[in-house]
């Protein structure tokens, strides 16, 4: 049963595009409003996606192109400052119980799967979203030219700096998490390992990750401590751009990193080097009114210690699809009623995983030293069977089957 109603939505990331395509599946006219005049040109680095994300874009059609492009991750590894193997799992086993791969994927190939199944002529470019005015029977979303685009429900996609939020919940402090994140593509192999691997080396007030990534290269991710970034000269002021001498300066700080994290720096140019303070906001319930919803960063923007925040908006995706199915987005009290159904399965859900995304951005950028010498004898010391349980494949946990 297809749905009745014009669906408005701000912001054409991966929430927006994946939502969109949700709805305009489910029988709704949708129409997409993107500040950016080009959206893939910012598409930058890339992500990974669990198998929970890609059985969500198997749903909206567009998972084909996205695993064909991306890496599949056959295993786990975690790894002290000094090289010592302090953990790791077989992520096949998890895809084997989700029936889908585990795979990073460039950002840039990703939104390109998601624009090319939407339809072009309803995406429009280069408009800003100023904010929104409800009615009785409809919503009418304010563009910074002054112009205004009638709906009967709006979608705020709009990320972490929404202005759609801001309207529903004002201007909230956007919280720091205490270390900045340096991220990009480089073409450079990782080791020899008999098996594509991703890779976490933590130390104290530091960690770097690695991800393989098809064509003989590789997603890397330097993390620092503020107080770490300080000593080591790297302190910029937000926006501005990554140049040699800081580039220098990055490789030198993971010098006494494991192999081959100084080695993946210097191969990649500083221009393709990705600078982003971490910021977050906790868990805030009310993600609706009556004809208004948040999904993505808009709604539970996280951390991305445990790379979950772009899956968890393709998740939203597909669980705004569901709901909304059948539904005349023109009856005022049904509307509502089913946006607070969204947010009653979903809240729970990322509340959950947004808190340990910021639990665990803590602990891995711990900087006493006995604290990381805890730290690491903690996850020497777990199982790969009390990994396995904490992705959803033991008792003690189902959290990431329901996700």
């Amino acid at each position: 049963m297809s749905g009745q109603g014009r669906v408005l939505v701000a912001g054409a990331g991966i929430a927006g595009l994946a939502t969109a395509i949700a709805l305009r599946d489910a029988g709704f006219d949708v129409t997409v409003f993107e500040r950016a005049a080009d959206p893939l040109g910012a598409a930058g680095s890339a992500l990974g996606l669990h198998p929970a994300a890609v059985l969500a874009l198997r749903s909206l059609g567009v998972d084909g192109p996205v695993v064909e492009g991306g890496a599949e991750v056959d295993r786990w590894e975690l790894q002290d400052w000094g090289g010592r193997r302090i953990g790791g799992w077989p992520q096949t086993k998890v895809s084997e119980a989700f029936g889908a791969p585990s795979i990073t994927v460039p950002r840039a190939l990703l939104h390109q799967a998601l624009h090319a199944a939407f339809p072009e002529g309803q995406l429009r470019r280069g408009t800003t979203v100023a904010g929104y005015r409800e009615t009785g029977d409809g919503v009418e979303l304010l563009l910074a030219d002054g112009t205004r685009q009638s709906g009967h429900l709006l979608i705020g996609a709009d990320g972490l700096r929404s202005a759609v939020r801001r309207q529903m919940h004002g201007d909230t402090p956007l919280r720091p998490a205490g270390f900045t994140a340096w991220r990009a593509v480089g073409d450079k192999v990782v080791g020899s390992d008999p098996v594509p691997t991703a890779r976490q080396v933590l130390g104290a007030g530091a960690t770097f990750g690695s991800w393989p990534l098809p064509g003989g290269r590789t997603y890397w991710v330097a993390t620092l401590a503020d107080e770490e970034q300080e000593a080591a000269g790297l302190t910029r002021p937000p926006d501005s751009p990554h140049t040699p001498e800081e580039h220098a300066r990055l490789a030198d700080a993971f010098r006494t990193a494991p192999s081959p994290a100084a080695g993946l720096i210097e191969a990649t140019t500083p221009d393709r080097v990705v600078r982003t303070p971490i910021l977050d906001r906790p868990p805030q319930a009310g993600w609706s009114t009556a004809r208004t919803l948040l999904v993505g960063d808009a709604a539970h923007p996280m951390v991305p210690t445990t790379g979950q925040g772009g899956g968890q908006a393709l998740l939203d995706s597909v669980a705004v699809g569901n709901v909304l199915r059948g539904a005349d987005l023109r009856d005022h009290h049904g509307l509502a009623v089913r946006l607070h159904q969204f947010e009653e399965q979903r809240f729970p859900v990322t509340a959950k995983v947004a808190q340990a995304a910021w639990h665990q951005g803590r602990i891995h950028h711990e900087r006493d030293p006995e604290q990381v010498a805890l730290r690491d004898r903690r996850l020497h010391a777990t199982t790969e069977a009390e990994w396995l349980s904490r992705l959803g494949l033991g008792p003690a946990s189902t959290a990431a089957r329901s996700a």
